[in-house]
């Protein structure tokens, strides 16, 4: 993409990633920005990756362990991971969530 664009969310299409998280991805020259439905209960393995990272928790509770340390986020908060961190996230049982993850370039796309 090399030209604004309005993105409506609800008209992309969502991959399973992991088994119950769905994502959409748009790109950028210099972002990648991910939306995440994450089923209550998922979770994510630790991973890391050489770009920096924005996770914006809109809907529900994802409790992040960044560094070896446990973060609660709840909608409205976020949290921010220079690349090379390790870190990881899980949904609490009782209820989704939903994030916006933004990645910078630094040697192509983010894999995880």
């Amino acid at each position: 993409m090399d030209t604004p664009q309005a993105i409506d969310w609800e008209q992309q299409e969502f991959t399973e990633v992991r088994p119950g998280i769905f994502g959409s991805t748009i790109h950028t020259p210099q972002l990648t920005a991910t939306l995440y439905r994450y089923g209550a209960g998922t979770s994510w393995e630790e991973h890391q990756h050489s770009q920096d990272q924005i996770t914006q928790v809109l809907e529900g509770t994802i409790d992040f362990v960044v560094d070896g340390e446990s973060v609660r986020l709840t909608a409205g908060q976020l949290a921010t991971l220079p690349g090379g961190t390790p870190h990881s996230a899980s949904v609490p049982t009782d209820g989704p969530a939903v994030t916006i993850n933004v990645y910078t370039y630094r040697e192509g796309p983010p894999s995880a």
